[in-house]
């Protein structure tokens, strides 16, 4: 069984490139290229720093659910003596 420390650090190194990563940033290169040659990289930089901040509100909310449902599972599975010291 993982201790809570094997999860917290496999948590917190890089993760290989996801499946389909590697597509999805080339198809959207060419619209951050059109965006810094109309606009300036600088913008872009502050464009995807928001749209970050937005997507950290989708993934904080996910992980809290996440932790929620594994920590309801882990104590009715303990009711149901599945666990055990």
């Amino acid at each position: 069984m993982e201790t809570v420390i094997d999860l917290l650090n496999e948590a917190s190194t890089p993760h290989p490139p996801l499946p389909g990563e590697a597509q999805a940033r080339q198809a959207l290169d060419p619209y951050c290229q059109k965006v810094v040659e109309a606009l300036s990289g600088a913008f872009l930089d502050e464009l995807l720093s928001a749209l970050s901040r937005l997507q950290d509100c989708y993934t904080s909310e996910a992980f809290r659910r996440g932790f929620c449902l594994g920590a309801a599972l882990m104590e009715e599975l303990g009711r149901e003596g599945y666990l055990t010291g």
